[in-house]
């Protein structure tokens, strides 16, 4: 059974979502794990008419994150601490969830960095895809080479 993490002390959290990705992919198994390793397949985030004057400006902009709700994880997915990052598959060595990039996480939140190709109307079209069709979009942020590049001397780190 998925381990509930309660705390009620704590406030809640309520999202909505924005948009939603359109892809040719229906399962996380077989969807591309970085938009980076991907970077050439197009894909769309289809926008909420209520926030098509949020774009303004955006296609002026290369790059933009996108920030999602993994929504095909399970429960038992989500609440994994440790886990098989890609690339140790066999080894038996496990991290924890905060030290890898999988999308099986206690919130099921996504980052992706995708590249933008045209903003026309509510429909942003990039490629650089690595979510399954149907993924809620919770915000979307331009990629910055000052602010998302870290400081020379910590790029190595």
């Amino acid at each position: 059974m998925a381990q509930q993490f309660v705390d009620p002390d704590r406030t809640d959290v309520r999202l909505h979502p924005i948009g939603v990705v359109r892809t040719g992919y229906d399962r996380p198994e077989v969807t591309p794990p970085q938009a980076t390793e991907n970077p050439d397949e197009p894909g769309r985030v289809v926008l909420d008419e209520r926030f098509v004057e949020g774009l303004d400006g955006l296609a002026r902009h290369r790059y933009a994150w996108l920030l999602t709700w993994l929504h095909a994880q399970t429960d038992e997915e989500a609440y994994e601490m440790r886990v098989v990052p890609r690339g140790l598959e066999g080894t038996g060595q496990t991290r924890g969830v905060f030290a890898t990039r999988t999308p099986n996480r206690p919130n099921r939140l996504g980052l992706s960095l995708v590249k933008l190709l045209d903003v026309t109307g509510n429909v942003i079209r990039f490629e650089g895809v690595d979510l399954v069709d149907g993924t809620p979009v919770l915000d979307i942020k331009p990629w910055s080479q000052g602010s998302d590049t870290p400081p020379p001397l910590l790029a190595g780190r």
